[in-house]
């Protein structure tokens, strides 16, 4: 697959650079990939909070089902979907409100094309190339007792100005 991003004009970064930072961002990420992929399906349940995590960043939605009925939503990030217009209580006990656990289906295109890929990440699958190819990749090895491994050190690419670059597309984790 052709990368997203190209090497800015007397960059001197290769292709292969070039993947090696889009696969390092996309790990970043939490994916597998940042290209686009259409019809990817999920479903699960809708607790209190009327919020829907994603597993992939999410561009568009296709199609939504809360309890079998279609449903509308906001998309609060690429990673969060908001249908608490859909939650309702049950009623209220000891501890607080008791909310119905809806199921939902949800249909939506995530990641993108060379032409809509954010500006963040494009700069950061940048810089991160432009950091690999600068610094020396050496080989490091440890041993303790029987057990040996031996890597690839080649420092770190997410420097803070990277992981800024990032920030706005960072799924939620706690």
């Amino acid at each position: 697959m052709p990368n997203l991003v190209t090497a800015p004009a007397g960059s001197g970064l290769t292709a292969d650079q070039l993947a090696t930072a889009e696969a390092l961002v996309a790990a970043q990420l939490g994916v597998a990939s940042l290209e686009l992929e259409t019809d990817v399906g999920e479903s699960g349940e809708i607790g209190s909070s009327g919020l829907i995590a994603l597993t992939r960043p999410c561009t568009a939605i296709q199609s939504l089902t809360v309890a079998g009925a279609p449903a509308m939503g906001v998309l609060k990030s690429v990673w969060t979907l908001d249908v608490s217009g859909v939650v309702s209580t049950m009623g209220s006990g000891m501890w607080g409100s008791v909310y119905a656990r809806l199921p939902y289906t949800i249909v939506y295109t995530a990641g993108w094309t060379a032409d809509t890929l954010p500006n963040g990440i494009r700069q950061a699958v940048l810089s991160v190339a432009t950091l690999g190819a600068a610094v020396k990749v050496g080989i490091k090895s440890e041993a303790m007792g029987p057990v040996s491994r031996s890597y690839v050190d080649s420092g770190s690419s997410f420097t803070p100005d990277v992981l800024a670059f990032l920030r706005p597309f960072m799924p939620l984790r706690y």
